[in-house]
């Protein structure tokens, strides 16, 4: 399955990240998930940096596209993109 999430939508973006990563770390303004040794966390204004050991992206975002299959996230910002990987 594969879904754009927009980050206005905050509980989508929460919720998603959960399936994705297990346990998430979440406030008001920040969700965290950590998986082993990965790490990928977003702000409600769009930031989003994550990671692994050689690996790290600190960028912004308009929406995440997971897809839950694959194990991955796209991260989308006017006309570029990233994906992080679940390890």
């Amino acid at each position: 399955m594969v879904e754009r999430v927009p980050l206005s939508d905050w509980d989508a973006v929460e919720s998603h990240l959960r399936r994705f990563a297990g346990e998430v770390d979440a406030s008001d303004a920040k969700l965290v998930s950590r998986m082993g040794v990965a790490r990928f966390a977003v702000t409600r204004d769009g930031r989003v940096t994550a990671g692994m050991p050689l690996h790290d992206f600190d960028g912004r975002a308009d929406s995440l596209v997971f897809d839950h299959d694959r194990g991955a996230i796209r991260i989308e910002r006017a006309g570029s993109t990233y994906v992080f990987r679940r390890p």
